[in-house]
């Protein structure tokens, strides 16, 4: 972004790598990495890292031709953001499944955003310490753990870089314009959206910034009082918001493709929709709670239920608002002010809930971006009132890192309920003000996981008896999961259908189709495993369980070669050490030793440790 002029003592060296600029640069750095060296020890999360990670095939095989273009045409996980599939591909790449990897790549990238934030507020403003301290804020303060502690916010660090380039970008192209500069602001913006389409504000951001710092757009009073004067700020205006034109059909793009895959994949949940005036009151009351928690941040968690709000906490939430908006607008010669507030409240609106997407009523993630608007003001403000009451140096100097240390020590604390998913909802199950249908389920889930079958079949059963008349399949999923795992298939099978009747998600259908086929399976009725493992297939042809699931029917009614066909299709879409077995097997009992060796050597080459597969290739080798 271009530099401002200033009459100031706070003046940056005309070259910001020589000097302090630099140092303090590298200071951030450090900080940043420091503050979450622990990060390297959190696991995998049960919520949603299974959906990008560890569960995810075309994920794990990491990056190749075909993954790239599932990358780009997939919607999974209720998203397109190809560019946040293709960095987990890279993270398998490189690390495998070991979670300190894709912790620390997500570290990387939010300390690249801090630096990032840095020197484009210093190029911006002129104002080195001003541009310290936000980014210093922005590095350290607890609200933006959730957005680096948990691998498959990955897009949120990751469409913030991009994001923050784009804005640098930009400062390049008002410098002069042309039509190349413009094309590299379009790349730069185009790649966050491919990463989170929470960005699609940007545009918006961008005349915000044209009216501070950049001073492209004048304040209207400003403007000589006359109608001449007011016709050619509006003509100003005007151009400026052409200018912005293609990057907002971008944005009107992003957005639809977003709304569709939200939908798709059920993100959009029309058994617990709020009407739209309750919709509006919580998005008033979240706006003050996110101000809140940048001045307070206690009590975070990784998710808010929805609260049980008066018309009195509404009422005072829309007179805050409301109030702090008329103060920025009468003091808007401190132009900082309406920048910081109108970046705070705009870039909060795609995710404010206004349309309602998932169950949580805010987030921490969403605040990434625009508490940034807010950090502008607490500091800029701050540093006019240390100038005009001459306060001294060292006190301001004591006052900052006092913030700052206490900023990082929260978040040091808080960090540690991210370990692991036990953890962390845990602490969100006591945070809640009442007992929650998600926490409840997320929580059991996470107990399913660490093998605690009898903890995680209690909070199912609570939330299935609490919210009786809520048709949440996922409930009623984990039920018959956890019932699975119990050795229990006959009780399971009311679960997956009732999870089947209330699920609005295609990919949770199928997967219930398939668990139902299996319990069916284990209880050897083979004909209703049959049905439920093909209606899986009929929504998803390449859901290879089912294949398999298929596969083991056949298989029980000795129809080898059928099964071995399907069990091959299995394995071509999802290369595994049981399913190379499954198909060495069904060769093996036909009598297709050549190939059954094959498979079973595919299979121990995956799996060294596979004794089974070591002893037929013994058998299958020896002299006869």
């Amino acid at each position: 972004m271009p530099g401002a002029t200033h009459k100031t003592t706070e003046r940056a060296n005309k070259n910001p790598w020589l000097g302090r600029e630099f140092l303090m640069g590298l200071l951030l750095l450090a900080a940043t990495i420091f503050l979450y060296l622990p990060a390297g020890r959190l696991s995998f999360l049960s919520w949603d890292d299974d959906q990008y990670v560890t569960e995810n095939p075309h994920v794990q095989s990491g990056l190749h031709w075909a993954n790239t273009a599932w990358a780009f045409t997939s919607v999974e996980a209720a998203n397109w953001h190809p560019l946040t599939w293709l960095s987990h591909m890279a993270d398998c790449q490189m690390f495998g499944l070991n979670p300190a990897g894709a912790h620390y790549t997500n570290v990387f990238f939010h300390a690249a955003n801090v630096l990032l934030l840095f020197f484009l507020l210093l190029k911006a403003t002129g104002y080195p310490w001003r541009s310290f301290l936000v980014s210093a804020l922005f590095a350290l303060h607890p609200i933006n753990i959730e957005s680096v502690a948990w691998i498959a916010e990955r897009k949120n660090v990751l469409s913030t870089f991009f994001l923050l380039i784009a804005f640098g970008c930009y400062g390049w192209y008002v410098k002069n314009p042309n039509w190349k500069r413009y094309l590299a602001v379009a790349g730069a913006f185009a790649a966050s959206l491919m990463a989170k389409p929470m960005a699609v504000t940007f545009p918006f951001a961008l005349l915000l910034l044209d009216y501070w710092p950049l001073g492209r757009l004048p304040d209207p009073g400003e403007q000589v009082p006359s109608a001449r004067g007011r016709t050619a700020w509006a003509g100003q205006l005007r151009r400026l918001a052409l200018e912005k034109l293609p990057l907002l059909l971008l944005a009107v793009a992003s957005s639809a493709i977003t709304l569709v895959a939200q939908k798709q994949g059920g993100a959009m949940h029309p058994e617990v929709a709020l009407r739209i005036p309750s919709r509006l009151g919580n998005a008033m009351y979240s706006y003050v709670e996110y101000v809140r928690m940048m001045f307070w941040p206690a009590r975070l968690s990784a998710f808010y239920p929805y609260p049980v709000l008066s018309p009195l906490a509404i009422l005072l939430s829309v007179l805050f608002v409301a109030g702090v908006t008329v103060l920025v607008v009468v003091f808007r010669w401190r132009k900082y002010l309406l920048f910081g507030w109108l970046f705070f409240l705009g870039t909060l609106v795609p995710v404010i809930g206004v349309v309602q997407v998932g169950k949580q009523a805010m987030a921490d993630r969403y605040a990434y971006i625009p508490l940034l608007g807010l950090f502008v003001i607490v500091i800029w403000l701050a540093a006019e009132a240390v100038a005009t009451l001459r306060v001294p140096r060292w006190v301001v100097m004591g006052a900052a890192a006092c913030l700052l240390l206490a900023a990082a020590g929260v978040t040091r604390i808080d960090l540690r309920y991210w370990q692991d998913s036990i953890t962390l909802f845990t602490r969100a199950r006591v945070l809640a003000p009442r007992t929650d249908i998600t926490i409840e389920t997320k929580l059991g889930e996470a107990l399913l996981d660490a093998g605690r079958l009898d903890e995680g079949l209690d909070h199912f059963r609570l939330a299935d008896e609490v919210f009786i008349n809520i048709q949440d399949y996922m409930v009623h999923y984990n039920l018959g999961t956890t019932l699975m795992r119990k050795g229990q298939p006959a009780q399971a099978v009311p679960a997956f259908q009732a999870a089947i009747q209330s699920s609005n998600n295609q990919a949770m259908t199928v997967s219930s189709f398939n668990n139902l086929g299996l319990a069916y399976l284990r209880m050897g009725n083979l004909d209703a495993a049959w049905k439920n493992f093909t209606a899986a297939l009929s929504l998803d042809p390449n859901h290879y369980q089912s294949m398999a699931g298929r596969g083991m029917v056949l298989y029980h009614q000795a129809r080898y070669a059928e099964a071995a066909d399907e069990f091959s299709r299995a394995v071509r879409l999802y290369p595994s050490p049981e399913g190379w077995m499954l198909v060495a097997k069904t060769l093996d009992v036909q009598g297709k030793s050549p190939e059954a060796l094959a498979a079973y050597q595919q299979a121990l080459q995956m799996n060294p440790g596979l004794t089974a597969a070591s002893q037929r290739i013994a058998a299958l080798t020896s002299p006869r």
